[in-house]
């Protein structure tokens, strides 16, 4: 975790206090809440509350610092995406650069093209293309990405144009007909046997610690997303689906375009 907030603190994702400091601030004040109820010999209930509240907001910190990464680049879920690590990549739904980044930290010799509309609110304050490309230069893979505000429903690409595309917690938060029309969309502007890879938030422990009303697009809380849904949508769009997996905090699906 110590080493997830040094990195949180080189780059600006710009996601909101609560979901980057809140935790934090909620154990240290229980934790001074607690100590005071103790010294001063209130009810022992009082000070056992406040420090379970205490420990309740360390474990968010670890998950939405650990597990959802929240301040720093995503790490790459699988290795199995562009094993060549080489291509041209589009990232649908880029926001402030957290999935871009990681990508081009863990395939140093790919480009990627990240998209977005950069319009409403999806926890990041001030989302801008700026944000994404500064945080490119921070991690020193700035020459290797390109921003360019567009709508993954409505891509202004040719066919066939890259090697490779993602969606990391983006695609996901579309309405159901949208969602179908991204990946069309997706399909159409990758090559024959390119890969796309969604991500999406998983709630499992992690994120019922960290979140225990879900922030997430899925409509209800405690549920993982519709497996079996995703894998109908794929396939009807044109992808064949090669593998559905977990990491902590995060389910992913890896498509190849027939």
């Amino acid at each position: 975790m110590i080493s997830a907030m040094l990195t949180w603190l080189a780059y600006d994702f710009g996601y909101s206090w609560p979901l980057t400091r809140g935790h934090l601030l909620v154990s240290v004040a229980a934790a001074m809440l607690a100590a005071f109820c103790w010294w001063r010999g209130w009810r022992r209930w009082t000070a056992i509350t406040a420090a379970v509240v205490a420990m309740w907001g360390l474990a968010g910190a670890v998950a939405m610092h650990y597990a959802i990464q929240i301040g720093e680049p995503q790490r790459l879920v699988t290795d199995a995406f562009l094993p060549s690590g080489a291509g041209r990549v589009l990232d649908l739904g880029a926001g402030s650069g957290r999935a871009t980044v990681g990508l081009l930290l863990a395939r140093p010799r790919a480009t990627v093209t990240a998209v977005d509309l950069y319009q409403g609110y999806y926890g990041i304050d001030d989302n801008t293309p700026e944000r994404l490309v500064q945080n490119a230069k921070t991690a020193g893979v700035g020459d290797r990405v390109h921003v360019q505000v567009a709508d993954m429903r409505q891509l202004p690409f040719g066919a066939g144009e890259f090697d490779a595309a993602m969606s990391v917690a983006a695609i996901d938060h579309l309405r159901s007909d949208d969602i179908d029309r991204a990946l069309r969309e997706s399909a159409r502007v990758l090559k024959p046997g390119a890969q796309l890879l969604i991500v999406s938030l998983n709630p499992d422990m992690w994120v019922r610690v960290a979140m225990p009303p879900s922030l997430h697009g899925h409509g209800y809380w405690g549920h993982s997303p519709d497996r079996q849904r995703w894998r109908d949508r794929l396939t009807t769009a044109g992808f064949e689906v090669a593998d559905v997996g977990t990491r902590p905090a995060t389910v992913y699906f890896l498509a190849t375009r027939r």
